[in-house]
């Protein structure tokens, strides 16, 4: 442990020296066309800076040999940036011995070494400076204009008008954060501190700290600890370039409080108030929950078929240009039975339904049951009880039941609560006093209870 230690700390030196070469045989690359056999002192001057060139590029290459033992970096990550440095520790030796005394070289050879010293010079400190700082490192904050040159730009995410059942929570929205400001450094390629965030398995493997991500725990999930930590902290994460924002950082601690759901679509998780917020101000998002009538989707009624519905003093309209269910509204006074076929013909299109005051009978509410995609329902001013609902509770789907001005008494409490996804129900000027409504109204928690009008 004494020994690797040793190592990693002469290897650390490695970026501190790397400047010494640099410098070196930028300086003898220029000098090396000014030779002048005349000039003794000159000529020494010249093989003494390739020296000095030769010399601190064997050096600095076996400090980041040292360096890249600590197992810090993937070896296929570093083989290109070693390799490089390699050849170009060569090739400032070849420069040297090209150099020393007399030694005849074609001029042409000497040119072809110099422009092969400045291209690998070039190589070798972009790929040392992504290793160390991340791929993006040299662009990072370059102008847009060159960026567009240098890379793709990252278009910004939208899920708008994207079913919630197709959206992976990890994959499209969560992972997307940590590949624009971590995976530069934590990739398959660049494993710092033998962490990979390139993919849901190197994510939680975790490094050599302990477990980057553990669900449903923000103390023990490191890389959530180290993006909150305060930008002065050495343990800041990222370290250089724009770190989390505030509402990503939010997305993030939702996620891991979730349990860190890996397969799992929009649909299947319940989303809070805050979170359904950030995804759809930055993402386009909408994770509330939908209507049923949102949901459903039908051929449209041709233009016989509405005409149809017409003649039976139906009025209508389509919910929107893309949703085909109908809103309904009877205009007559007195609806018959050959109306409500017209409705049974077409009961699946029926979201919305209006049967206010048409003398509305008892056994005729059995054709109403049939309107499987209905979520509103007016039945207001109607000769009706509670008994004769009973058959609405086939409508699975139904959000809002308006029953004001109808003979429902204490029945309709019970009811109302076999219902699935009820939501509203309107109940003034009933057999119902105001008092009981209140009462009732205390006590449920998932459906309102409107009352007390006379």
């Amino acid at each position: 442990m004494i020994f690797l230690d040793t190592l990693t700390f002469f290897g650390r030196l490695h970026p501190l020296l790397v400047h010494l070469p640099i410098g070196f045989l930028i300086i003898a690359v220029l000098i090396s066309g000014k030779r002048d056999d005349r000039s003794i002192n000159f000529n020494r001057f010249v093989s003494f800076i390739w020296f000095l060139s030769f010399i601190s590029s064997a050096f600095t290459a076996l400090m980041g040999w040292l360096l890249a033992q600590n197992g810090h970096y993937i070896e296929d990550a570093i083989d290109p940036h070693k390799w490089t440095g390699i050849v170009l520790v060569i090739l400032s030796g070849l420069g040297w011995v090209f150099h020393i005394g007399n030694f005849k070289v074609d001029k042409i050879i000497l040119k072809a070494n110099n422009v092969l010293i400045v291209f690998l010079l070039i190589i070798v400190g972009h790929l040392g400076g992504s290793l160390t700082h991340g791929e993006n490192y040299l662009y990072e904050y370059a102008p847009d204009i060159l960026k567009d040159v240098l890379i793709q730009k990252n278009k910004k995410i939208t899920f708008e008008d994207q079913p919630l059942d197709s959206i992976r929570i990890f994959e499209d929205a969560i992972h997307p954060l940590f590949s624009s400001k971590c995976v530069a450094c934590h990739n398959n390629e660049i494993s710092r501190g033998g962490l990979n965030m390139a993919n849901a398995v190197g994510l939680f493997s975790g490094g050599n700290s302990g477990a980057a991500i553990v669900p449903k725990d923000l103390e023990k999930s490191l890389a959530f600890k180290r993006i909150i930590k305060s930008q002065y902290d050495e343990k800041f994460m990222p370290p250089s370039g724009e770190p989390m924002t505030y509402e990503e950082i939010q997305l993030i601690e939702w996620w891991i409080n979730e349990g860190a759901p890996i397969n799992k679509t929009f649909n299947q998780i319940k989303v809070n108030p805050i979170v359904q917020g950030l995804l759809f101000k930055n993402y386009g998002l909408d994770t509330r929950e939908k209507p049923w009538y949102e949901k459903v989707k039908l051929k449209p009624l041709t233009e016989e078929e509405l005409l149809e519905l017409e003649k039976h003093n139906f009025t209508f309209r389509t919910l929107s240009a893309a949703n085909s269910l109908l809103d309904i509204r009877y205009r007559g006074s007195k609806i018959n039975d050959d109306d409500l076929a017209i409705l049974e013909k077409y009961a699946t299109y029926i979201t919305w339904l209006n049967l206010s005051d048409c003398q509305l009978g008892l056994e005729q509410l059995q054709i109403v049951s049939k309107m499987k995609n209905l979520t509103r329902l007016y039945l207001q001013k109607n000769p009706i009880n509670s008994k004769a609902l009973k058959p609405l509770l086939e409508l699975k789907h139904l959000e809002i039941l308006n029953l004001h001005s109808t003979n429902v008494d204490n029945e309709i409490f019970d009811l109302i609560s076999s219902f699935d996804n009820l939501k509203k129900v309107f109940l003034w000027n009933t057999r119902l006093t105001p008092k009981d409504i209140l009462k009732k109204a205390n006590q449920s928690e998932n459906i309102e209870l409107i009352g007390g009008l006379e």
